[in-house]
Order: C-alpha cells, then structure tokens, then sequence
C-alpha cells in the first residue's frame, strides 16, 4: 500500500547552493502557525514508525542535547573498550 506524500522536504548542499525546502517553500518562508502543523505531523509519523519499529525509540531521544555525559578512563582488559554513558532528563 502505498502513501500519499504530504510534505516533501529536501536538502540542497555543496558549492553555493545550501538550501531546506518543504514543498518547494524555503524554511524562511514558512509562518510559524505552517512550522507548527509540520512538526505536529512529523511528531505523529515518528511515533508511527517507533510502533512498526523503522525508527528506534533511543534515536528519538538522542535528538535531544543530553545532561551528562560520563567516560570510564580504564579499558577493559578483556575487550580493549571502555566504557561511556549519556544521561537526558527530559
């Protein structure tokens, strides 16, 4: 079954040519009521996609800037690695 696109979003990079269109719109020149219903889809295909498991539930929170960062200087004499953490209070 194929979707209807509601929203084509594309990035242009390299050279002179840095741009983020939404329907051929650049971002500037979306109002913020128009941002708003965006995201508000956005949000709901996210939550979508973590249900059917296309999207990992931990990169969700990883679009967030963590709280605390931790990193275990001793490596592992077993493994070679060592060991690290992030903490997000949301």
């Amino acid at each position: 079954m194929e979707t209807e696109t509601k929203y084509k979003f594309v990035e242009t990079t390299g050279c002179t040519a840095f741009s983020f269109t939404v329907n051929d719109k650049a971002l500037s020149g979306i109002s913020e009521q128009e941002q708003e219903e965006i995201l508000n889809y956005l949000f709901e295909k996210v939550k979508e996609s973590v249900k059917k498991s296309t999207i990992q539930f931990e990169d969700v929170v990883k679009l967030f800037q963590y709280d605390d960062y931790e990193h275990d200087p001793d490596i592992c004499e077993t493994c070679g690695d060592s060991r690290s953490s992030m903490t997000w209070n949301i």
